[in-house]
């Protein structure tokens, strides 16, 4: 296998690794996970999602953050309501990268349940405060502002589900990512 000639030990042996109470086996084990690219994302995906310690939450999201790959997106946008706020946070700056591809996830996260999760929130708005899509901005700029602290929480969904209104009828468009 690939993984087990670059380091010597399989995937799931290194993904086991992240749960260990040694840090710096912990970080050898990320970082041979990040070199194994995205034959590593759906091992990594599973400890990000289901891991009761917050440290293999932890490097799982620091190595879904430098692979970046988009099918990490729905677990990601799950990972922004962690009761860690490092792995929250963590999440977040990975679906920045990933710019209006992250948006469906994440605005139909919003419109289900965003009025009633504060981390969701917070999250949401990391993710889209410098966010300018032409087409998009009008929306964009009264979704930041149903995000922010202070703000009537039932304005969320309603301004999340206009975003992917119109993302459905442009969706014929030809769509480049910014």
């Amino acid at each position: 296998m690939y993984e087990q000639k670059q380091t010597g030990i399989s995937t799931q042996s290194l993904v086991n690794l992240l749960e260990s109470e040694d840090e710096k086996a912990r970080i050898r084990a990320r970082k041979s996970l990040v070199n194994i690219g995205k034959q590593a994302v759906s091992p990594l995906l599973l400890v990000l999602e289901n891991s009761k310690i917050h440290k293999a939450r932890l490097e799982a999201a620091k190595a879904l953050n430098e692979i970046s790959d988009l099918k990490s997106i729905s677990v990601l946008v799950k990972a922004l309501e962690d009761p860690e706020s490092d792995v929250a946070w963590l999440a977040a700056k990975t679906l920045e990268k990933f710019k209006k591809a992250a948006w469906p996830v994440l605005l139909n996260a919003l419109v289900d349940h965003g009025s009633k999760s504060v981390f969701l929130q917070h999250g949401a708005h990391h993710i889209l405060r410098k966010q300018k899509v032409e087409g998009y901005n009008d929306l964009l700029d009264k979704l930041r502002t149903a995000l922010e602290t202070g703000s009537v929480p039932e304005s969320i969904s309603p301004a999340a589900y206009h975003i992917l209104e119109r993302m459905k009828k442009t969706s014929g468009k030809t769509n480049h990512p910014e």
